[in-house]
């Protein structure tokens, strides 16, 4: 039994398929399952219980996990521990994210005033979960993440159960994000109803196609397509808005919507109102709750909320 296959069982357990999971970790999904296969061989014992849904835990695999988990942690807090005090950078910023187009902008500015004392920056990004284990496990200090307002009960009660809080940034208004292919990019109005986005496919990442927000389009109201662009990368997001005629569903930071045209760095973007919606765009940071930010944490958790408040105020 090694740390990687545990850490392999963890995340199908989370995931609830070898498919999501392998995903997830980056690796292909034939490698998970023979490693997953080798290990209940070498237990004696079936962890998992596999169906044409999915996987899920067997009372044995129940056990398992959850006398693994605290294990995995600990391995990951000590290589966190062990990197730390080898780190020769002066300033280490550690911080995980839902995926931000500006928080380049703020690494930049970090950069730039502590490199000649030596800096250190690990970004992580995924999903709301993936962030919000990542802050828990002390991986990352600062978790930077989107919450839609009605899920706001669901994820202030999960917080609260692993000592994590939310501190939020700016409710924002939903925003329908298309390049140049779709013919919304070129309208004269500012913005678009659930009616005028049929037709044309959706980008996500995973956990908007399968998981605990799986149902925030129908939240939106907004019409399904036979065809969706799921992935795990932020890159692939802008490339296919640059490509395709597709939309992502997004935060709308400016008060105006007419100024919220955005360049990337291969194509110009334009974020739409959704009209008539009652559901925010809840942008904020989560840290665990008994701790007190390093200051380089604090500093860049001030520049983030400076740099969204002053383009709301704009």
């Amino acid at each position: 039994m090694t740390i990687t296959q545990i850490k392999f069982v963890i995340e199908a357990s989370r995931a609830g398929s070898i498919n999501r999971a392998a995903a997830n970790l980056f690796i292909s999904q034939s490698v998970l399952s023979a490693s997953i296969k080798r290990l209940e061989d070498e237990l004696g014992r079936q962890i998992f219980i596999r169906t044409n849904k999915g996987v899920r835990l067997t009372r044995f695999g129940q056990d398992f996990v959850s006398y693994v988990t605290p294990i995995a942690m600990q391995v990951d807090q000590i290589h966190a521990m062990l990197a730390r005090s080898s780190d020769k950078h002066s300033v280490v910023f550690r911080v995980a994210s839902s995926g931000f187009f500006f928080l380049s902008d703020i690494f930049k500015q970090l950069y730039d005033k502590y490199k000649a004392m030596g800096i250190r920056i690990n970004t992580y990004e995924g999903s709301i979960g993936e962030v919000t284990r990542l802050v828990r496990d002390q991986v990352a200090e600062v978790g930077i993440v989107r919450r839609w307002s009605c899920y706001r009960n669901a994820h202030t009660s999960q917080l609260h159960a692993l000592r994590l809080r939310f501190y939020p940034i700016a409710a924002l208004n939903v925003g329908i994000t298309v390049g140049p292919n779709n013919p919304l990019f070129h309208q004269e109005s500012n913005y678009v109803t659930p009616d005028m986005i049929k037709g044309y496919p959706a980008i996500m990442y995973g956990y908007m196609d399968d998981g605990p927000y799986a149902d925030i389009f129908d939240r939106l109201k907004l019409p399904a397509s036979s065809n969706k662009i799921v992935t795990t990368s932020r890159a692939v997001v802008y490339e296919m808005l640059a490509l395709t005629d597709a939309y992502y569903l997004n935060s709308l930071y400016h008060k105006d919507p007419s100024q919220v045209v955005i360049r990337d760095f291969r194509s110009p973007q334009r974020t739409l109102l959704l009209k008539d919606c009652d559901i925010k765009s809840e942008i904020g940071w989560i840290k665990i709750e008994e701790s007190d930010l390093s200051r380089i944490a604090a500093e860049a958790v001030e520049m983030i909320a400076d740099h969204i408040i002053s383009r709301i105020c704009v």
